[in-house]
């Protein structure tokens, strides 16, 4: 954290003693005060290994195009895994052929720095998203996506600072134009099977820049309780959709090629819904409650922040809310009103994060809407969303099945972020030259 914060060679003070949340004010004055005369050392002292360092191999400076290691494959894994340039399993070995084939799909310089991507805050360079996506098993022309992929990363909203948390976020990806289908996206069935090359190795790249670039390692600075692995990503079905895609929810123009990436929680439980339109989004509101309202202090981001939890709905179910009417929005909003938990619910996880901290205060604050605190009665009703536009809804998967998935999503860690694909000027020669 000290790195991210911009301070590498962190000077650390450590406080005795553990029962700290169990003292009394005066109790800890009083331990507070003991360590002054040594806190005050480490401040005016030089800090140890403040001088400038240079990343090198046996005493020599590393440039992009060095040849770093030679071998066979299982060497070259070997190696890679010693090193923990890799998330565990094999790789394809980086050599500058590959990634010279990865450069080819870009007009973007090799050496033009995306981003700075915390902890470490080192460059994600166009040349390292290319050795990322390599090592992925990514194709080249996939790079286009990639590029773009790193760039939302970078964005200080998605704050990937916030992946290493004991939370082990996990981020979603999605996946929205024409160019799905011309990089052959899975987006029907089994959409979130480690399946089809496309989906899988783009959101391995993720995983592997976030290790190389980034540095999460796990149990130093990647101290996620349990975590979670990585989902393939998920293309939006837009030609068997009723509505605009989420692209367009999110403010782009139709038909514009667009990467969204943005904390998950699980996307493994799908539930089953049946009957008229109100029967579907009955089982919907309810999975979002047990989904959503079980922790509202990660759900809504300390409250008064931004979520954007994701429903993923089949083709045959969001058919089935166009016929009766139902425009996207009007699903929102009907689950806005729907899905619901009592305040008195809210209340008490609320008190965790204040003492005396409730409802109505939050809403004097401003930190929540007035309908929050319509009256004091600790079993009326609240929603779960701030309002019914947080609420994505992404339709993908099996076309004929009546099954939807809900994926919270954790506020500040890794807000939502968007950004249009940018294609080489030859894109379409370059892909009508690529043998599948």
């Amino acid at each position: 954290m000290g790195k991210a914060e911009g301070v590498p060679h962190m000077r650390l003070l450590e406080f005795p003693p553990p029962n700290i949340g169990a003292m009394r004010e005066a109790e800890l004055f009083e331990a507070t005060l003991a360590k002054v005369d040594e806190l005050i050392a480490l401040l005016t002292q030089p800090a140890p290994g403040s001088a400038t360092e240079t990343t090198s191999r046996e005493g020599k400076r590393v440039g992009a195009r060095d040849i770093v290691f030679s071998g066979d494959l299982n060497e070259v894994n070997d190696h890679f895994r010693e090193k923990i340039w890799c998330d565990g399993l094999p790789i394809v070995p980086p050599t500058l052929e590959e990634v010279e084939a990865m450069l080819a799909f870009t007009d973007r310089a090799p050496d033009e720095v995306i981003g700075l991507l915390p902890p470490t805050r080192l460059p994600a360079t166009v040349w390292k998203v290319a050795v990322n996506g390599v090592m992925a098993g990514c194709r080249p022309e996939y790079m286009p996506v990639l590029l773009a992929l790193a760039d939302a990363v970078s964005d200080v909203r998605f704050g990937i600072e916030n992946v290493g948390s004991t939370v082990g976020l996990t981020p979603l990806i999605i996946l929205n134009g024409p160019i799905a289908k011309e990089l052959g996206f899975n987006s029907g069935q089994g959409v979130l099977r480690p399946q089809a090359q496309a989906n899988i190795t783009v959101s391995r790249f993720l995983r592997l820049l976030m290790v190389n670039v980034a540095g999460y390692r796990l149990g130093e600075s990647d101290m996620a309780t349990f975590g979670r692995n990585y989902y393939p990503v998920i293309a939006e079905a837009e030609d068997e959709s009723p509505w605009a895609p989420m692209s367009v929810d999110r403010g782009f123009a139709a038909g514009s090629n667009v990467i969204t990436v943005q904390s998950a929680d699980t996307t493994g439980h799908s539930f089953l819904t049946e009957g008229p339109a109100e029967s579907h989004l009955g089982v919907i509101a309810r999975e979002m409650t047990r989904e959503l309202g079980g922790n509202l202090l990660v759900a809504m981001e300390h409250f008064g922040g931004h979520i954007s939890p994701v429903l993923g709905l089949t083709p045959l179910i969001a058919g089935i809310f166009s016929k009766a009417g139902f425009s996207k929005l009007d699903v929102k909003r009907w689950l806005y009103e729907h899905a619901l938990v009592s305040a008195r619910l809210f209340d008490e996880q609320l008190a965790r994060v204040e003492q005396g901290y409730n409802l109505i205060e939050a809403v004097k604050r401003g930190s929540l809407d007035k309908r929050f605190a319509l009256n004091d009665d600790p079993e009326r009703l609240v929603p779960i969303l701030h309002k019914p536009e947080e609420l994505q809804i992404v339709v993908c998967g099996a076309p004929n099945r009546n099954r939807s998935f809900i994926s919270g999503q954790f506020g500040k860690y890794g807000g939502d972020v968007s950004r249009e694909i940018r294609l080489p000027a030859d894109w379409k020669q370059k892909l009508a030259s690529v043998k599948r």
